[in-house]
Protein backbone atom coordinates (compact mmCIF):
# COMPACT_ATOMS: atom_id res chain seq x y z
CA UNK A 1 0.00 0.00 0.00
CA UNK A 2 1.58 3.25 -1.13
CA UNK A 3 1.54 6.33 1.05
CA UNK A 4 1.46 9.32 -1.25
CA UNK A 5 -0.53 12.27 0.12
CA UNK A 6 -3.36 11.74 -2.37
CA UNK A 7 -3.57 8.03 -1.53
CA UNK A 8 -3.64 8.79 2.19
CA UNK A 9 -6.40 11.31 1.58
CA UNK A 10 -8.44 8.80 -0.45
CA UNK A 11 -8.04 6.15 2.28
CA UNK A 12 -9.10 8.70 4.92
CA UNK A 13 -12.16 9.61 2.85
CA UNK A 14 -13.04 5.93 2.45
CA UNK A 15 -12.70 5.42 6.21
CA UNK A 16 -14.92 8.44 6.87
CA UNK A 17 -17.52 7.09 4.44
CA UNK A 18 -17.29 3.66 6.04
CA UNK A 19 -17.92 5.14 9.50
CA UNK A 20 -21.06 6.70 8.01
CA UNK A 21 -22.06 3.27 6.71
CA UNK A 22 -21.43 1.72 10.12
CA UNK A 23 -23.72 4.29 11.73
CA UNK A 24 -26.40 3.34 9.21
CA UNK A 25 -25.98 -0.44 9.65
CA UNK A 26 -25.38 -0.49 13.43
CA UNK A 27 -27.23 2.54 14.85
CA UNK A 28 -27.34 1.00 18.34
CA UNK A 29 -23.54 1.03 18.40
CA UNK A 30 -22.25 3.84 16.16
CA UNK A 31 -23.65 7.35 16.06
CA UNK A 32 -22.89 10.78 14.68
CA UNK A 33 -24.60 12.46 17.65
CA UNK A 34 -21.72 13.48 19.89
CA UNK A 35 -23.90 13.27 22.99
CA UNK A 36 -24.84 9.63 22.25
CA UNK A 37 -21.36 8.17 21.65
CA UNK A 38 -20.57 5.21 23.90
CA UNK A 39 -17.37 3.22 24.41
CA UNK A 40 -17.12 0.15 22.20
CA UNK A 41 -16.56 -3.35 23.51
CA UNK A 42 -12.98 -4.55 23.68
CA UNK A 43 -12.37 -6.68 20.57
CA UNK A 44 -15.40 -5.32 18.70
CA UNK A 45 -13.43 -5.55 15.45
CA UNK A 46 -13.89 -9.36 15.51
CA UNK A 47 -17.63 -9.03 15.98
CA UNK A 48 -17.72 -6.40 13.25
CA UNK A 49 -15.66 -8.56 10.86
CA UNK A 50 -18.06 -11.50 11.41
CA UNK A 51 -21.10 -9.26 10.79
CA UNK A 52 -19.56 -7.86 7.60
CA UNK A 53 -18.58 -11.32 6.35
CA UNK A 54 -22.18 -12.50 6.85
CA UNK A 55 -23.46 -9.73 4.55
CA UNK A 56 -22.67 -10.29 0.85
CA UNK A 57 -22.70 -6.53 0.24
CA UNK A 58 -19.88 -5.98 2.76
CA UNK A 59 -18.04 -9.30 2.81
CA UNK A 60 -15.29 -7.87 0.60
CA UNK A 61 -14.61 -4.95 2.97
CA UNK A 62 -10.84 -4.91 3.46
CA UNK A 63 -9.53 -5.27 7.02
CA UNK A 64 -7.49 -2.06 6.71
CA UNK A 65 -10.69 -0.10 5.99
CA UNK A 66 -12.52 -1.59 8.95
CA UNK A 67 -9.53 -0.91 11.25
CA UNK A 68 -9.05 2.63 9.98
CA UNK A 69 -12.77 3.39 10.39
CA UNK A 70 -12.72 2.07 13.96
CA UNK A 71 -9.59 4.08 14.69
CA UNK A 72 -11.23 7.21 13.30
CA UNK A 73 -14.33 6.66 15.43
CA UNK A 74 -12.45 5.81 18.63
CA UNK A 75 -10.07 8.76 18.36
CA UNK A 76 -12.84 11.32 18.11
CA UNK A 77 -13.12 13.85 20.94
CA UNK A 78 -16.64 12.68 21.80
CA UNK A 79 -15.52 9.04 22.02
CA UNK A 80 -12.58 9.92 24.25
CA UNK A 81 -14.89 11.96 26.47
CA UNK A 82 -17.28 8.99 26.74
CA UNK A 83 -14.35 6.85 27.85
CA UNK A 84 -13.25 9.51 30.35
CA UNK A 85 -16.80 9.62 31.75
CA UNK A 86 -16.60 5.86 32.37
CA UNK A 87 -19.71 5.01 30.41
CA UNK A 88 -20.34 1.25 29.94
CA UNK A 89 -18.93 -0.39 26.82
CA UNK A 90 -21.38 -1.70 24.22
CA UNK A 91 -21.41 -4.36 21.50
CA UNK A 92 -22.65 -3.93 17.92
CA UNK A 93 -26.25 -4.20 19.08
CA UNK A 94 -25.92 -1.60 21.83
CA UNK A 95 -25.93 -4.17 24.64
CA UNK A 96 -23.62 -3.71 27.64
CA UNK A 97 -20.26 -5.36 27.04
CA UNK A 98 -18.03 -4.46 29.95
CA UNK A 99 -16.81 -1.49 31.88
CA UNK A 100 -14.17 1.10 31.10
CA UNK A 101 -11.09 0.61 33.26
CA UNK A 102 -9.39 3.39 35.16
CA UNK A 103 -6.34 2.87 32.97
CA UNK A 104 -8.47 3.40 29.83
CA UNK A 105 -9.96 6.55 31.37
CA UNK A 106 -6.52 7.96 32.10
CA UNK A 107 -5.27 7.06 28.60
CA UNK A 108 -8.31 8.74 27.02
CA UNK A 109 -7.67 11.83 29.15
CA UNK A 110 -4.07 11.97 27.97
CA UNK A 111 -5.14 11.60 24.33
CA UNK A 112 -7.82 14.26 24.71
CA UNK A 113 -5.38 16.71 26.27
CA UNK A 114 -2.97 16.07 23.38
CA UNK A 115 -5.80 16.76 20.90
CA UNK A 116 -6.60 20.02 22.67
CA UNK A 117 -2.94 21.03 22.62
CA UNK A 118 -2.65 20.30 18.88
CA UNK A 119 -5.83 22.28 18.20
CA UNK A 120 -4.51 25.22 20.22
CA UNK A 121 -1.23 25.08 18.31
CA UNK A 122 -3.12 25.06 14.97
CA UNK A 123 -5.13 28.10 16.11
CA UNK A 124 -1.94 29.93 17.14
CA UNK A 125 -0.29 29.07 13.85
CA UNK A 126 -3.30 30.27 11.82
CA UNK A 127 -3.44 33.51 13.80
CA UNK A 128 0.29 34.10 13.27
CA UNK A 129 -0.16 33.49 9.53
CA UNK A 130 -3.05 35.95 9.43
CA UNK A 131 -0.97 38.56 11.27
CA UNK A 132 1.90 38.10 8.82
CA UNK A 133 -0.53 38.43 5.87
CA UNK A 134 -2.08 41.59 7.33
CA UNK A 135 1.35 43.09 7.95
CA UNK A 136 2.45 42.20 4.42
CA UNK A 137 -0.70 43.76 2.97
CA UNK A 138 -0.11 46.98 4.95
CA UNK A 139 3.51 47.12 3.78
CA UNK A 140 2.47 46.59 0.15
CA UNK A 141 -0.15 49.32 0.46
CA UNK A 142 2.42 51.66 1.98
CA UNK A 143 4.94 50.81 -0.76
CA UNK A 144 2.31 51.53 -3.43
CA UNK A 145 1.57 54.88 -1.83
CA UNK A 146 5.23 55.95 -1.87
CA UNK A 147 5.95 54.46 -5.32
CA UNK A 148 3.06 56.30 -6.91
CA UNK A 149 4.60 59.73 -6.12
Amino acid sequence: MSNTPSQKQRRAERARDFVTELTRRFPECFTTDRRQVKPLAIGIQKELRAALDADPEFAETPNWLMKQALARYTRSPSYLEAIMAGMPRIDLHGRPAGEVTEEARQHAGTQREAQKARAAERRRSREQSRQVERKQARLEKLAEKFNSR
